[in-house]
């Protein structure tokens, strides 16, 4: 693959998480929160695609193996891992607002970071899911695994950088209000992602 085809290919990769660091920057992050999510949404899609690449071809036989006495196919993987961004986002959305409602009540402006612990390592997973089932695909051809982690991880951390801070930006714009707004946005989009499984 060229340089640009891997560049292509991490672009593709980091929109499901674009779409969802916008509403999530609403929060007005701080830039130090938005740097180390970068840094860790970068990292798990790194860390997915060298796991499909190596493990792929072993994990594929069994998937397959395992798929041909149960019913069970390598796609329900993506279905698994939809169903829980699905539910991570719907969730994300639920405590942003919550957390609105009750900073609104408390009489003052407070600045939520929903990117914590679980909550951040669970959405990473789920955002990168996509990079393991590329990852399968990868293992079987002759690519530069170096260079393709080292484009694939600076795309990623800048496509998360630009979501968190256009949603931090707009954050400002929309005073109390972001918050919710954004967690409405999550809210939408798990449930958008769960009906399209569904459907």
């Amino acid at each position: 693959m060229t340089d640009l085809e891997l560049f292509i290919m991490s672009v593709a990769l980091g929109m499901d998480l674009f779409s969802i660091a916008i509403p999530i920057g609403m929060n007005r992050l701080k830039k130090r929160v938005i740097i180390k999510a970068s840094i860790v949404f970068a990292t798990f899609h790194i860390t997915m695609l060298l796991s499909g690449c190596y493990i792929g071809g072993f994990l594929g036989k069994l998937i397959d193996r395992f798929g041909a006495e149960s019913g069970l196919s390598v796609l329900m993987l993506g279905d698994w891992a939809g169903a829980i961004t699905g539910v991570v986002l719907a969730g994300l959305g639920v405590k942003m607002i919550r957390e609105s409602l009750v900073t609104q009540n408390i009489g003052h402006v407070q600045c939520n970071n929903p990117l914590t612990g679980m909550t951040l390592i669970v959405l990473a997973f789920s955002v990168s899911i996509d990079a393991l089932a590329i990852g399968f695909g990868i293992g079987m051809i002759d690519v530069n695994l170096i260079k393709l982690n080292i484009i694939l991880g600076s795309v990623i951390f800048i496509i998360s950088l630009i979501g968190l801070n256009i949603g931090r930006q707009a954050g400002r714009f929309l005073g109390e209000y972001a918050e919710r707004i954004g967690g409405f946005a999550l809210i939408l989009l798990g449930g958008q992602i769960l009906w399209n499984l569904l459907g």
